[in-house]
């Protein structure tokens, strides 16, 4: 499928669920459980320094639910959110008036794009079905890689499951985890099972060998 249906289909989609539950709830951003939702803002967050010199970009940023993980972890760094849909963007700016201006509606795959981040993070934009397949995945991984300067965090529904549903869309670690070391870098950490069927993918920008002699 071409990549502006994709986009249209997956604006259509979190539009459908922003007036279905309302824009602020989780259910809005394809979250149904906040317990679970909460411990994947805990696996990316693990990854990233508190410190107030750390920039953060949060792709797909739905309402905002990770800034609000990250403040109550104490974050201290610079925080941006981007995300196709102005309805989720309206209402994150709402939920967190001193940010409002970290929140932007932002193309990534398509808009250009000057700035960069330290840390570049996605949490549950792959998970739905919006008619995407491998190669676009690749794609937005590439794009996300451009805009880091230190490291790519992102999360996705393994295929390793004993169930699939047409409204979601499944990723094979291995197949994305050989792509990600043969095109950008070979230092990843894969976390595998930590929520059922789900994996989470750190990638280290510019890695290089330090000798422990060194």
């Amino acid at each position: 499928m071409h990549s502006a249906n994709i986009k249209e289909n997956a604006i259509a989609i979190y539009n459908d669920s922003a007036h279905k539950f309302g824009a602020h709830t989780l259910a809005s951003v394809h979250w149904d459980d906040e317990q679970k939702a909460l411990y994947r803002y805990h696996l990316i967050a693990k990854h990233i320094p508190n410190e107030s010199n750390v920039s953060v970009l949060d792709i797909g940023c739905g309402n905002g639910g990770l800034l609000r993980h990250l403040n109550y972890s104490g974050f201290r760094g610079t925080y941006n959110g981007y995300d196709i849909n102005a309805l989720l963007i309206d209402c994150a700016k709402e939920l967190y008036p001193k940010y409002s201006e970290r929140f932007s509606v932002v193309d990534i795959l398509n808009d250009t794009l000057n700035d960069t981040f330290d840390y570049v993070v996605l949490s549950g934009l792959f998970n739905s079905n919006y008619g995407q397949d491998f190669q676009w995945i690749c794609s937005f991984i590439e794009k996300m890689y451009a805009l880091a300067n230190k490291k790519v965090i992102f999360n996705a529904i393994s295929t390793y499951t004993n169930f699939k549903e047409e409204t979601m869309f499944y990723i094979n670690p291995f197949e994305i985890s050989d792509f990600i070391i043969q095109n950008f870098s070979r230092e990843i950490i894969v976390e595998h099972g930590q929520l059922p069927y789900n994996f989470q993918i750190s990638i280290t920008k510019e890695a290089a060998w330090k000798s422990l002699n060194a």
